[in-house]
């Protein structure tokens, strides 16, 4: 069993990846914005209270922990920085807490090579979504850190179905949509298995 910690633990993904991992009989340290949003409930859940752009706050909430899961996503689609600035805590608070291992749910957007519907959406009215979420996997795609930047398309809220297409460094062909289930799964069995170190990752269903 591991020692996680969640970031982003009141969204739909952080969630569900907190349901999961206690499940799987992880240890488990939400930080939240708003920690009297996480209703889970269990001995092996810490709930801690911050800002995810403090780095103070940040690295204590990281100390002891063997790997980072990233759900944080602002849902601004204007021009920000909001997602580049949070991994350059991120990694700064990281390596003061002496953790290498993190994934980061990044956009399917970011793929060039991505079919159609997803390049028209990246490109238009998600184009700064996409360069946002660019920049923060370029901060945290470093030598001494053990990455993984796990990039779906559009998301569902729906139970997790057990089938997901993998692919390194692209989207599945025909991959348009997955639900927030699925991207929970694979990042707690990448947890454990480690399969995608340092890779650039699409899952779609």
């Amino acid at each position: 069993m591991m020692k996680l910690v969640i970031l982003g633990a009141t969204g739909g993904i952080g969630r569900l990846l907190i349901h999961g991992a206690l499940e799987q009989g992880h240890e488990v340290t939400a930080f939240a914005r708003a920690p009297e949003k996480v209703t889970e409930k269990s001995s092996r859940l810490q709930v801690i209270g911050g800002d995810l752009y403090d780095q103070q706050q940040l690295t204590a909430a990281l100390k002891g922990s063997e790997a980072v899961l990233s759900a944080f996503g602002p849902t601004v689609l204007g021009k920000t920085t909001l997602r580049r600035d949070f991994a350059r805590v991120l990694v700064a608070s990281m390596r003061a807490a002496g953790v290498k291992r993190v994934q980061y749910v990044s956009s399917a957007f970011v793929f060039s090579g991505a079919g159609l519907p997803v390049r028209l959406m990246g490109g238009t009215l998600f184009r700064y979504v996409r360069q946002d979420h660019a920049d923060a996997e370029f901060e945290m795609m470093r030598p001494d850190l053990e990455w993984t930047m796990v990039l779906p398309p559009r998301l569902l809220d729906k139970p997790a179905t057990g089938r997901i297409r993998i692919e390194a460094d692209r989207l599945p062909k025909g991959g348009l949509v997955i639900s927030r289930g699925d991207v929970a799964r694979f990042m707690l069995d990448e947890a454990v298995s480690r399969r995608f170190a340092r890779a650039v990752v699409g899952i779609s269903d």
